[in-house]
């Protein structure tokens, strides 16, 4: 395809502490090096409590994903991170505020990030050096400009940092890169020598040692209002059958009604993106209903009748199939009956336990065991000591049990 004759423009809404920010940020020159793309930086705050309900437990995951991605891509992060400290993270809020320039702030945003996640007396050093170069907006200043933005991204469609926003489309952080160099390549933009793929994975991936017992459990925490969780059963399922591995499903009650906000741009943006790594993936993704309420506990009373027939897979994957692919009602009994059907479960026994008042107390211990890995959202993976979150985790997973596999040859 022809290339066009301006450059694309990316916007890149970027927070000085935010661990998938920093790592975004070291793709961009490669980025910029292979399309003919104009880069435009907004700093953003941590999103309101509706976006990120659980503001330690997001730090906590941020720092133990960076690190775990890092084993596998040739990116940069200390192997024993700390939260930047709240103080640091204003400060170098403020001197990125005050970079007018892409080039000047890429550079800048780069050193603070390299400082703020490691020790706290370096990070200081570094934020006092840079403090001294420009004229800094005042804190009331910099919290006035900081809202706007949030406001701004908002009105734009998103609301959380590591993002990448191009004519409409939002890109998080290197995980969804993939997506936009196709759609880069496809406008046009790549340049001649340009070599598509800005995330290289590591030669050798530095991967943690898992030791497998001869009958290895992979703990699948699930949910079946979450369209990731979705993208992830048959391919877990799939995964466990591939390496041997018992995968134990652990379906939770979904963050809705587990007291959690869900704004509308936040759902809307999750089902886009779904339908786009469903195509990516080859798992249909589409005519959907909201699951939520006596519909899905209805369905969640059904599990452990499904459990003790033997038939939980084929359970889970006939109801996630349903609810995300043909639009069934779970609260209505045709629809039920015949999800339960087609699991192997006898329509008429099923609907007799699809109690919407049923006891879904070993739903909210799989909940408990989520927050003891500083998790509360599906799809979460645990292995032994190993634990990964996102279905965009699968690979890294087979990269690590693939590892496993190898220490015991």
């Amino acid at each position: 395809m022809q290339a066009t004759a301006d450059p694309a423009i990316l916007t890149i809404f970027h927070r000085p502490d935010d661990p998938w920010s920093h790592l975004l940020l070291q793709c961009l020159p490669r980025l910029v090096a292979q399309y003919d793309v104009h880069l435009r930086f907004v700093t953003v705050p941590l999103p309101g409590p509706d976006y990120a309900p659980r503001p330690p437990e997001l730090m906590a995951n941020g720092l133990r994903d960076a690190v775990d991605l890092c084993r596998h891509l040739v990116l940069d992060f200390p192997e024993n991170p700390r939260a930047p400290d709240p103080a640091h993270a204003a400060l170098a809020a403020r001197i990125l505020l005050a970079r007018r320039d892409a080039a000047s702030y890429l550079d800048t945003a780069l050193v603070l990030g390299a400082a703020l996640f490691g020790p706290a007396e370096n990070a200081q050093q570094v934020l006092a050096r840079a403090e001294k170069t420009i004229a800094l907006p005042t804190e009331d200043e910099a919290g006035a400009i900081l809202v706007a933005n949030t406001a701004a991204q908002q009105a734009m469609g998103h609301y959380h940092s590591a993002m990448i926003h191009f004519e409409g489309g939002w890109y998080w952080g290197v995980d969804r890169l993939w997506h936009l160099e196709n759609v880069l390549i496809n406008r046009g933009f790549r340049r001649g020598t340009g070599v598509p793929g800005v995330v290289p994975r590591r030669a050798e991936a530095g991967l943690p040692a898992l030791d497998l017992p001869p009958d290895p459990e992979l703990r699948f925490y699930c949910s079946f209002r979450s369209p990731y969780a979705y993208l992830a059963t048959a391919r877990t399922f799939a995964l466990g059958r591939r390496y041997r591995l018992r995968v134990s499903p652990r379906l939770i009650i979904p963050m809705k009604m587990a007291g959690f906000a869900i704004p509308k741009i936040k759902a809307d943006y999750f089902r886009t993106d779904c339908a786009r790594e469903g195509l990516r993936h080859g798992v249909e993704f589409g005519h959907f209903t909201d699951p939520y309420g006596p519909g899905l506990r209805r369905a969640m009373a059904l599990y452990p009748r499904a459990l003790a027939e033997g038939v939980a897979e084929g359970f889970i994957l006939s109801v996630m199939r349903g609810v995300w692919v043909e639009g069934r009602d779970l609260a209505d009994d045709n629809d039920l009956a015949a999800l339960a059907s087609r699991a192997g479960l006898d329509p008429a026994q099923a609907l007799k336990h699809a109690d919407p008042e049923a006891d879904l107390s070993w739903a909210d211990r799989h909940r408990e065991e989520l927050a003891a890995h500083d998790q509360y959202a599906a799809p979460v993976f645990v292995i032994g000591d190993y634990m990964t979150w996102g279905q965009d985790r699968l690979w890294m997973l087979e990269s690590v049990l693939d590892r496993a596999l190898e220490r015991r040859r």
